[in-house]
């Protein structure tokens, strides 16, 4: 049965910083990736020259509409179009509706996908849909909180182009005793709860409690990169991206490039409507060499928990890296066959721009 919060469209941005990723992609060259769809903004940036298959999973269809919505879009459009049709940052002011529908007719989609955005479009007078997810509404409430109790100075630290002013300000001039309270009333499953899960947040197996989780999280994300450059952070404290430096991995204009030479080469998006594991049947046996968990098995409990990677190995090639995203659990796996080769990867790892992730990286030795 598909969990109430995995029903619908419930990220248009994404809650990833898909950069992390693409780096490792770029470093192992994988040829056939299975990956969580997501808004397709955590998918489509794992694209590169080498890539035969890219298996985009999900088991809600608007995310998946949403996905083969970007490919098309990043597979048609120039990079400047592809900004202004999504309404990220500098075009977000402009009024593109006319433009974004003479685009959205000429695309090559599916008919259930035209069908679905028709809908949508047509529901926001063919404005931006960036922001419609319920996640991304759900931080557009949490930024409105933030605001009115820091103040009028809420914004401070975004205005720092270096990294050491930036560390400064936070440990000398930052509001800590306002960031808490705003954290202790809304980092908690209840507020959670209460404005997206509903009823399906994630059962917790850290030693900290929420409070101390999310306090550690933005305290890295605050000291380790600058905050104008967090797509997370802006969703935080603005409820949008507030300044093109904190446009997601896609609109990068290296990773534009390698995506839409993937899209029009020999790269095949195939769109799967199943749960991870279901999907990974779906695959030749022994084929999959990458795989993008998200943070997918946070959810499983009980024998799923413990067995889903031993349940993949079917379709793994000895030698694929799986990436695991854990957010508050952990998964108590059975890791007979995978080595963990986090290590690795640590400097990608330390600059990922969101930090609520415990990140883990398997390597499968067949």
């Amino acid at each position: 049965m598909v969990k109430k919060y995995f029903s619908d469209l419930n990220y248009t941005i994404g809650n990833e910083d898909t950069q992390m990723e693409f780096e490792i992609i770029q470093k192992t060259k994988p040829k056939n990736i299975l990956t969580i769809a997501g808004s397709g903004s955590r998918a489509l940036p794992l694209l590169h020259k080498g890539v035969q298959n890219l298996y985009c999973v999900d088991v809600s269809r608007p995310q998946l509409f949403l996905t083969e919505l970007r490919k098309e879009t990043i597979k048609k459009l120039s990079h400047h179009d592809y900004l202004a049709f999504w309404g990220f940052p500098p075009y977000a002011a402009y009024d593109y509706s006319i433009k974004r529908r003479e685009i959205f007719e000429g695309l090559e989609l599916s008919y259930d996908c035209e069908a679905y955005f028709n809908k949508v479009f047509a529901e926001v007078k063919w404005g931006s849909i960036l922001y419609l997810g319920k996640w991304e509404r759900t931080f557009a409430v949490f930024a409105k909180i933030v605001q009115k109790i820091l103040g009028k100075n809420f914004d401070q630290v975004f205005k720092y182009h270096n990294l050491s002013d930036q560390i400064h300000y936070y440990n000398n001039d930052f509001p800590l005793k306002k960031w808490k309270i705003i954290l202790f009333l809304l980092g908690n499953k209840s507020v959670f709860n209460a404005l997206l899960y509903k009823g399906d947040f994630i059962k917790m197996n850290q030693p900290q409690s929420h409070f101390e989780y999310y306090f550690e999280a933005f305290e890295r994300l605050l000291t380790h990169s600058r905050a104008r450059d967090s797509f997370f952070l802006n969703l935080c404290f603005f409820g949008k991206l507030n300044h093109e430096d904190a446009n997601t991995i896609e609109t990068r204009e290296d990773c534009y490039e390698i995506m839409q030479k993937a899209l029009n080469a020999n790269s095949l998006v195939h769109f799967l409507n199943h749960d991870l594991l279901s999907a990974s049947n779906k695959v030749d046996k022994g084929t999959i060499d990458y795989i993008s968990l998200s943070d997918v098995p946070s959810y499983f409990s009980g024998d799923l928990e413990k067995n889903y990677l031993q349940e993949l190995k079917p379709c793994l090639k000895k030698g694929a890296i799986l990436v695991l995203r854990s957010y508050l659990r952990v998964p108590e796996s059975n890791l007979d066959g995978f080595v963990d080769v986090t290590p690795k990867y640590s400097e990608i790892l330390a600059k990922e721009k969101v930090q609520m992730y415990i990140v883990q990286v398997f390597e499968y030795l067949g």
